[in-house]
């Protein structure tokens, strides 16, 4: 069995352009689905609020990419053929504007206490899709931050914008506590964080010119 390796949220890392143009592999004549690397521009950043103020952190790198079914005898566009997501954001790629609040999250996320925490990744797969001016995908998976993983849902809103590129947008509230995540406090306690915060994402996807097939990723 193959497995999936997230190559990019996420997400979600430094994304860079679309895969190099490789054969599609055909098996029985069925074509393999593709992946692409979503568009340098994509974003993906964590918000929550304290006793003293909202705070926000952006991942100034992240690796993504995104699985779609082939097109080649179908009229079906590029956000009907989404199949499944990938993000993988290293944790030190965070940044929340000030170095003291950098360095309080990357001790609250374990960063230096095993290679597992060290990154942030999640893989997503459409379980449900609704049509209409902006489509919206109901997508399943995993989430895995400080070295835990837990099963999430969450929807997801396209936009195909004119040029055949998707726009993938989305809102995923967790618990801290669920990763085994103290929320942080500074200050001596006087600053406290809430235990709830939201990963949020914008990712761009290119028309699929130049894609490589899943039987090319490295298994």
């Amino acid at each position: 069995m193959k497995r999936i390796v997230l190559t990019s949220l996420v997400i979600l890392t430094s994304i860079g352009s679309v895969a190099p143009a490789q054969s599609i592999t055909r098996v029985h004549n069925v074509v393999m689905p593709m992946r692409l690397a979503v568009r340098p521009d994509s974003r993906l950043w964590l918000e929550g609020s304290s006793n003293v103020r909202d705070w926000r952190c952006e991942a100034t790198s992240l690796d993504a990419s995104v699985d779609i079914d082939d097109a080649t005898h179908s009229a079906a566009s590029t956000a009907d053929r989404i199949r499944r997501v990938q993000v993988r954001v290293p944790t030190h790629a965070l940044t929340c504007g000030r170095s003291q609040m950098d360095h309080i999250m990357y001790k609250a996320l374990h960063v230096d206490d095993a290679p597992e925490c060290r990154q942030i990744v999640g893989r997503f797969e459409v379980v449900s899709a609704a049509s209409g001016a902006r489509p919206t995908l109901v997508m399943q998976g995993t989430l895995r931050i400080a070295g835990r993983e837990r099963v999430v849902r969450m929807p997801v809103e396209l936009e195909e914008q004119a040029d055949g590129s998707v726009r993938a947008k989305g809102a995923l509230p967790i618990l801290m506590t669920d990763y085994g995540i103290s929320p942080p406090t500074a200050l001596f306690g006087v600053l406290r964080t809430e235990n709830r915060i939201v990963v949020k994402f914008d990712l761009l996807v290119d028309r699929p010119a130049s894609v490589a097939s899943l039987d090319e990723i490295e298994p």
